[in-house]
């Protein structure tokens, strides 16, 4: 019984956890500029800023992508940084 109580509270840990990840990482803020064409992403891979400088729809769908891609390799790092300890609380929830 108290196994599931101690098991319980390492969730209730690991939810708080992913839940301070996901507040930081959404303050985060990666930019590109490439071809005219300036993006920023939030770190929870939002667009906040847009300037087209001009260019065609190509033009910015690849920039737009390529700043996602910048964005998710960000993200990972953060991730890392901050749940290195994570993989702990999460104990046996992926067993």
């Amino acid at each position: 019984m108290f196994d599931k109580v101690r098991q319980g509270a390492g969730t209730l840990k690991a939810i708080n956890k992913l839940r301070q990840i996901q507040n930081q990482l959404s303050k985060e803020r990666i930019a590109l500029e490439e071809n005219g064409v300036k993006v920023t992403l939030s770190g929870d891979l939002k667009i906040k800023e847009l300037v087209t400088g001009g260019q065609d729809d190509k033009t910015i769908a690849e920039v737009i992508n390529k700043a996602y891609e910048k964005s998710q390799k960000v993200v990972a790092s953060k991730m890392q940084e901050m749940g290195g300890g994570l993989q702990g609380l999460l104990g046996g929830l992926g067993s």
